[in-house]
């Protein structure tokens, strides 16, 4: 179980043990998408790519079309890209019997990398890193709920008024990760089978909320991890006639989901980069100047740490979600966390939710953490106490409307990820956003229906 070669694979397919697998890219949303073929025809052709239509990359995560993107439209035939497999992600898929996955890179038909698709995206900047004589380490912390529902069963009810797994907080309950077990456990089992390696599950203080942490990894694996077990767990959920979501924020009145992220820069020694017992607040030069990178560019990267409408309302600080330009000591009320000492010392960005795509959410920190180091961006004294109540600090964009203009108007984004990453992006969020503006919601009928 877990990861395998094709070696191991061609056995595997004469013994009968695997027949299908699935070649899997990564989309802008984080989901993927892709093809299942014969194990067989894989191991003839398959290994060389598979063809899928670019509007992977320009509809939303509904799957809503929209022609204004520079990259795919029907001026440009709604051309083909290719999914090229990455085979050292190849691994058992043990929930869907007999099955293997591996996820791929994305190219244009002449062979040059589609500069927008967020795994090339995060590669690049790990070729930076790695030019500068840095590895990057990070782990992710993803929350989500669970539902006694089924996709129909939620539809039917316009997803409101759905029964959690649980009613009530269960934050630290073993109790209930016990009671829970016969689902829980399965999701942890085959996680651990598919060569994902947690720390640990938990539960979390919203109605039918749990949390799962994934053993740290260099970023690149992280971020794969992070995709393939989002995806899992939905899966595995709908199998067992439940429903998952990694929304930010799904209820006005129940808790955030959050993912944060923390990252670390080693050397090619094995030393963590960030600790120096000897200087201020253990963090060493190339620690401080990382996180003064991160929080300088913070603003302007908003969008790849909350990419939707209903992200900032996670971000409301309703319970506890960062909304202030801080970072702190163990304080987990300031966007940037500092915690660990020697090998486990590092930054933990507590801005993104779950909904995030990972690949984009470490994109940014590596591009601003990298700027802060060139530019030797120090940082200002800790946050201490409740950051939202911080007197004098500056806030994050408060929603999509203000993360777009910090981003548009940013220079800097466009020298660390490019123009036309920063143009198709921006394209996305302001479609969600005037989307929004188009929907009768349920808030305006609550409004106004009867008192106007």
């Amino acid at each position: 179980m877990g990861k395998i070669d094709v070696e191991q694979l061609k056995d595997r397919v004469q013994n009968g043990e695997i027949d299908m697998i699935t070649v899997a890219g990564v989309d802008m949303q984080g989901k993927l998408f892709g093809k299942k073929m014969p194990a067989r025809f894989f191991l003839e052709d398959g290994q060389d790519g598979i063809h899928t239509c670019a509007i992977n990359f320009i509809w939303d995560v509904s799957l809503k079309f929209a022609e204004n993107y520079a990259f795919c439209n029907f001026d440009t035939g709604l051309h083909d890209i290719k999914v090229v497999p990455d085979l050292g992600t190849l691994r058992d898929y043990p929930w869907i019997p007999k099955n293997a996955i591996v996820l791929g890179d994305i190219y244009n038909k002449d062979g040059t990398e589609v500069s927008i698709a967020p795994r090339h995206m995060l590669k690049k900047q790990l070729k930076k890193a790695e030019a500068l004589g840095y590895r990057a380490f990070a782990a992710s912390e993803m929350e989500f709920y669970i539902f006694k529902e089924t996709v129909d069963s939620a539809r039917a009810k316009q997803f409101s008024n759905l029964q959690p797994l649980f009613s009530y907080p269960i934050d630290y309950s073993i109790y209930r990760l016990n009671v829970d077990d016969w689902f829980l456990g399965q999701v942890a089992r085959h996680l651990e089978a598919i060569g994902i390696p947690l720390e640990a599950v938990k539960g979390e203080w919203g109605n039918g909320q749990i949390e799962i942490n994934v053993k740290y990894a260099e970023a690149l694996e992280m971020a794969d991890r992070t995709a393939l077990y989002k995806n899992a767990i939905k899966e595995i959920a709908a199998q067992n006639n439940l429903m998952v979501t990694f929304m930010a924020k799904h209820d006005t009145n129940d808790s955030g989901s959050s993912g944060h992220t923390h990252i670390s820069l080693w050397n090619e020694h094995g030393t963590n980069l960030f600790y120096d017992a000897d200087h201020p607040y253990r963090l060493s030069d190339t620690g401080r100047y990382f996180l003064g990178g991160m929080m300088a560019l913070a603003p302007e990267l908003m969008l790849f740490y909350a990419p939707y409408i209903n992200s900032y309302k996670r971000l409301a600080n309703t319970g506890g979600a960062p909304n202030t330009l801080t970072w702190g000591e163990d304080n987990r009320t300031t966007s940037f966390r500092v915690d660990g000492k020697g090998k486990s010392c590092r930054i933990e960005n507590r801005i993104p939710g779950s909904d995030v795509n990972h690949y984009l959410v470490l994109t940014a920190m590596l591009a601003s953490g990298l700027y802060g180091i060139e530019h030797q961006i120090d940082i200002a004294a800790p946050t201490t106490g409740d950051a939202s109540r911080a007197p004098g600090v500056k806030r994050l964009p408060a929603n999509l409307a203000e993360a777009i203009n910090q981003l548009e108007q940013s220079e800097i984004a466009r020298q660390l990820l490019g123009t036309e990453v920063v143009e198709h992006y921006l394209t996305a969020a302001k479609n969600e956003l005037n989307d929004y503006f188009l929907e009768v919601t349920d808030w305006e009928r609550k409004k106004y229906f009867e008192f106007i």
